[in-house]
């Protein structure tokens, strides 16, 4: 996609929402993830609170060439992951399935190269956000206009029709699209308007 050529406007949108992006920081770094594949890591945002190896999957390189260099980094489809089987300790993807045309099919992909860990991170169609982002892509956002949003219970069912067990679900971003922003809490559930599942192969 076109609108991913754009690396420094990509990471100008977390230096803007300093504060929305701290939150998403602590969630994901909630679930203590360690040598993971990054599948559409963008330029790797989340990187500093994943431990051990990471390796970044994503379609531009130009988002791959804005990777830290000491990482691997791979062109690659989401949806034709070009990996063994189980390859993988960690499967992790932060709104990568908001811009999928099958997010089953991104489950299913991520199950296959992970051992056991999948986490998929996402602002849900059924949120505030989602449902602020919607709109704003019907205007013609840059982003949001190409945008694919999943509810809640769609990206559950993936899991579930993909054979996978969901083990946790976390969310944060309590406020609405018209307040303030804040550095928020954590929450078990999917209330939040950023909102991380973990699923595990059966």
């Amino acid at each position: 996609m076109e609108i991913f050529n754009d690396p420094e406007g990509y990471a100008k949108w977390y230096k803007i929402h300093e504060k929305s992006y701290e939150s998403e920081k602590k969630l994901v770094s909630s679930f203590n993830l360690k040598d993971c594949l990054d599948v559409g890591s963008g330029p790797g945002i989340f990187h500093e609170v994943i431990k051990g190896n990471v390796i970044s999957l994503d379609i531009s390189i130009f988002m791959l060439i804005n990777v830290p260099e000491k990482e691997d980094r791979v062109q690659g489809d989401a949806l034709q992951l070009p990996f063994r089987d189980n390859a993988f300790p960690c499967v992790f993807s932060s709104v990568t399935v908001c811009f999928v045309e099958d997010p089953r099919k991104l489950v299913r992909e991520m199950k296959r190269v992970s051992k056991d860990r999948v986490v998929i991170c996402y602002v849900p169609r059924d949120s505030p956000f989602g449902i602020y982002y919607e709109a704003l892509g019907r205007k013609g956002h840059k982003y949001y206009s190409h945008a694919n949003f999943v509810s809640r219970r769609e990206l559950y069912e993936a899991f579930t029709s993909e054979g996978m067990k969901i083990k946790a679900i976390r969310s944060t971003l309590f406020f609405s699209p018209n307040e303030d922003e804040k550095i928020d809490e954590i929450k078990e559930g999917d209330s939040g308007s950023f909102v991380c599942v973990e699923a595990v192969k059966q």
